[in-house]
C-alpha cells in the first residue's frame, strides 16, 4: 500500500467512478496528517470500498490494479445499451451500497408486510379519503412497509443512464429511482412498477433488477416480467391492466383540452389526472401534447427528486448509522448533513 490519497483519488477516476462518487464516499475525518497513519490509510480503503461497493482487496493490491466490484452477477439488466461489465459491476454495486444504507436505517426493523396484488393495494387507499392513488399514496404505501425508496442525486458513474431499481436488502428491499421528472405522475409509475417486480417475487433475495432508459406500457422490447410489472403498475394506478386514453380526434387535441378533461374526469374514473395524461401520451404517441399537459397540471412542475428525498430523510434514523455511511447516504440523496 505505496500510493497516497491524491494516486487513490485518481486510480477510482481512471476506472470510470465519477468525481461526485468519491467525494460522497470520501470520509470527512480525513486529512493530510491522516496519510502518516497507516491504519488511518487502510480504514480510509475499506470505508470507500464498502461505501462504493468495491472489493477492498483490490485497493491494497498493486497500484495500478483497477478496483473490482463486489456485485454484478446478483442483478438482472433490462433495456441495455452497450454498457460495458465494469460498468454493470458499478451499478450493481452501487446499488447494494445505497441499499444497505437505506436499510440499515430504518426506523421500522421487522421484515415488512406483504405487498399482495395490485387491486388489493389500491382499494386500500381509496377506501380512506384518497381521491386517487398518487406518487405520495406509493411513497406511504412503500414506507408503510419498511420498503424505502430513494432518488439517487449521484451515480457511480460519468454517464447516468439507470432510471430505477429494485434491491433485495434482506430482509426487506430498497428501490432506488434515477428518472428525473418534474411531474410526479412520471414518477409514480417508475415506482409502481418496481414494486410491481418486488410484489410479483421477480426480485429475488440478496439480487437486484435494474431498469434502464425509459419504462412505459408502450416501450417496445418487453420481457415478460416488464409486461408483469406494467400491468401490476397500471392496475394500482388506474384498476385497469391496460388504460387507453384516445379522445374521438386525438391528432388535433391541444394541451389546454387534455389537461382540463384530465382533471375533469380524475374524480370520477378515480385517477390521477396527470396519469391519465401520462396514459394518452402512451397511448397515443403525441407527447409534446401529453407533456404540455402534464406541464398545466402541475403548473409547471416542480424537481419531484426533492419530494420524494425530503421523505426519505423524514422517515430515516441515520443516527443509527455509522457517521461515515450517513454523510454518504445523505450525500447521495442530495442533502447536506450536519456535523
Amino acid at each position: 500500500m505505496t500510493e497516497d490519497a491524491r494516486q487513490l483519488r485518481a486510480r477510482l477516476r481512471a476506472a470510470g467512478l465519477s468525481n461526485a462518487a468519491i467525494d460522497a464516499a470520501w470520509p470527512r475525518w480525513w486529512s493530510e496528517d491522516a496519510e502518516s497513519s497507516r491504519a488511518a490509510r487502510a480504514e480510509l480503503r475499506f470505508g470507500i470500498a464498502r461505501r462504493l461497493g468495491i472489493d477492498p482487496r483490490s485497493l491494497f493490491e498493486d497500484d495500478e490494479a483497477a478496483p473490482r466490484f463486489m456485485w454484478r452477477d446478483e442483478a438482472r439488466f433490462k433495456h441495455l445499451s452497450g454498457e460495458s461489465q465494469q460498468e454493470l459491476a458499478g451499478i450493481t454495486s452501487f446499488g447494494h451500497s445505497v441499499a444497505a444504507a437505506l436499510t440499515g436505517a430504518l426506523k421500522q426493523t421487522s421484515a415488512p408486510r406483504q405487498l399482495g396484488d395490485a387491486l388489493t393495494l389500491r382499494s386500500a387507499i381509496l377506501h380512506g379519503s384518497r381521491p386517487y392513488v398518487e406518487l405520495l399514496d406509493l411513497l406511504a404505501l412503500c414506507w408503510g412497509t419498511a420498503i424505502p425508496v430513494a432518488h439517487l442525486r449521484i451515480f457511480p458513474w460519468r454517464r447516468k443512464r439507470m432510471a430505477a431499481m429494485s434491491v433485495s436488502s434482506p430482509p426487506t428491499w430498497a428501490i432506488l429511482l434515477g428518472k428525473d421528472s418534474r411531474y410526479p405522475a412520471i414518477l409514480a409509475f417508475y415506482l409502481a412498477h418496481e414494486l410491481g417486480h418486488i410484489a410479483l417475487g421477480h426480485v429475488q433475495a440478496d439480487h437486484q433488477i435494474v431498469d434502464f432508459d425509459d419504462l412505459g406500457p408502450s416501450t417496445l422490447d418487453r420481457d415478460a416480467e416488464d409486461r408483469a410489472a406494467d400491468a401490476y403498475a397500471l392496475l394500482l394506478l388506474t384498476g385497469e391492466e391496460r388504460l387507453e386514453v384516445l379522445p374521438q380526434d386525438p391528432v388535433h387535441v391541444s394541451a389546454v383540452e387534455l389537461a382540463r378533461t384530465a382533471a375533469d374526469s380524475a374524480h370520477q374514473l378515480r385517477i390521477e389526472p396527470g396519469t391519465l395524461a401520462l396514459m394518452f401520451g402512451y397511448s397515443t404517441g403525441i407527447w409534446p401534447v401529453a407533456t404540455a399537459a402534464l406541464a398545466r397540471i402541475y403548473s409547471a412542475g416542480f424537481p419531484v427528486w426533492r419530494q420524494i428525498n425530503e421523505i426519505a430523510l423524514q422517515q430515516l434514523a441515520s443516527d443509527s448509522l455509522p457517521a461515515d455511511t450517513a454523510d454518504f447516504l445523505y450525500a447521495v440523496l442530495g442533502a447536506a448533513r450536519n456535523a
